[in-house]
């Protein structure tokens, strides 16, 4: 049989009407045809075939996450998320804008593998939204001064959430009603976090202290005289066994959380420490300071083992994603992708017109919040897969 082409016969991307006896070619000259000639839709469906071609179809599809056309980046990434998850941070963008609080959001909180999305504000509410709709499901206002921060418990059932009005307070997230009412801080609460077990609360307050309390009855269990000032953040170890916490000045401390001895005091800083994070692994503490750098600290010898620059302002949030691969961290205006192995950026989201206070983010379905003091929470991560 004779294959070779006709006049009639369909070039993928032609527009000649087709007979019945046409032969569709396909191949590299049809993919590149597609690309360069065709819809958007035609050229965003030829990166599915440039996959095929090895390593020169995969950089043309890398090529395309910059395209003019949104159908075509949208499609880009989708194909590139879909190849190879572990490495696409570098993918990740902008998806939508949310619009409620009156003030600054100071807290995020992701519902892992649910669709609810959690935020506290400096306006006294405490907001749960539909992440995929945008939503707001529940208004919450009982607490009586700003909101500073707010944690899920890991059954991902209940929200616990600190205010300069002293107290704690513990809400059922799917109804959004409030639940219990802790006091016994006699000043702000500045920051809290939960036990892996679900069992424990740690809150750090501007009395100096970090006190720690039943979750299920809020009995207040152990007392902590952390630092001469104000504790301003206080986060747990992936074991729950250790407390880190920093104050106004530059020091970070190193509790251990059954005895409330201190393990190691950490000063290497040259401003105030905003934010930690802990590796999975629980080898590694990571700070975020007023003075823009980001510093690793190595918890078995206690020292610091490497810094990382390249922020324009203070940096306020961090977190670490679960291979303990990448950093993420917010600051003026900007969020920062870190390779950890590279110890270097590789990436950074644009999109608040102010400071960045708060992150979370959900792994599984590669969807990063923000929030900060431009009021809006913004949403981040592949076009096309939100």
């Amino acid at each position: 049989m004779n294959l070779a082409p006709r006049s009639f016969d369909l070039v993928l991307g032609g527009k000649t009407t087709v007979e019945n006896t046409a032969v569709v070619l396909g191949g590299r000259d049809a993919v590149y045809r597609r690309w360069s000639q065709g819809s958007p839709e035609e050229r965003a469906d030829a990166l599915v075939g440039a996959l095929k071609l090895g390593a020169e179809g995969l950089t043309l599809v890398q090529q395309a996450t910059q395209d003019h056309c949104p159908v075509v980046r949208r499609r880009a990434c989708q194909l590139l998320w879909t190849r190879e998850k572990a490495d696409s941070y570098w993918l990740m963008d902008h998806l939508v804008t949310l619009a409620g609080h009156t003030k600054a959001v100071s807290g995020i909180a992701l519902h892992q593998g649910g669709n609810l999305m959690i935020s506290c504000g400096y306006d006294r509410t405490i907001r749960i939204w539909e992440r995929s709709t945008g939503k707001l499901l529940h208004k919450c206002k009982d607490h009586t001064d700003l909101v500073t921060a707010i944690v899920l418990s890991p059954d991902q059932r209940t929200l616990i959430s600190a205010s300069r009005d002293r107290t704690i307070r513990v809400w059922d997230i799917e109804t959004g009603i409030l639940e219990r009412t802790i006091t016994g801080h006699s000043g702000y609460v500045n920051s809290v976090a939960i036990t892996p077990d679900g069992t424990t609360i740690v809150t750090g307050s501007q009395d100096s202290t970090i006190k720690l309390w039943q979750l299920s009855t809020g009995t207040e269990l152990q007392t902590i005289k952390a630092h001469t000032n104000l504790v301003n953040a206080v986060a747990l170890s992936p074991d729950g066994k250790t407390i880190v916490s920093c104050s106004w000045n530059t020091m970070i401390r190193v509790w251990d959380r059954e005895t409330g001895q201190l393990r190691w005091e950490f000063v290497g800083h040259s401003a105030r420490v905003w934010a930690f994070a802990l590796s999975h692994c629980g080898q590694y503490l990571f700070s975020g300071s007023r003075d823009r750098t980001i510093k690793i600290w190595d918890l078995q010898r206690g020292q610091l083992v490497q810094e990382l620059e390249g922020h324009k302002g203070e940096v306020r949030s961090i977190l670490i994603t679960p291979d303990d691969r990448y950093l993420i961290s917010a600051s003026f205006r900007e969020i920062k992708i870190w390779d950890l192995q590279q110890n270097r950026d590789i990436h950074t989201l644009r999109g608040h017109l102010d400071v960045i206070n708060t992150l979370a983010f959900d792994a599984d379905r590669m969807l990063l919040a923000s929030g900060g003091d431009d009021h809006t929470i913004q949403l981040w991560g592949i076009p096309g897969n939100f």
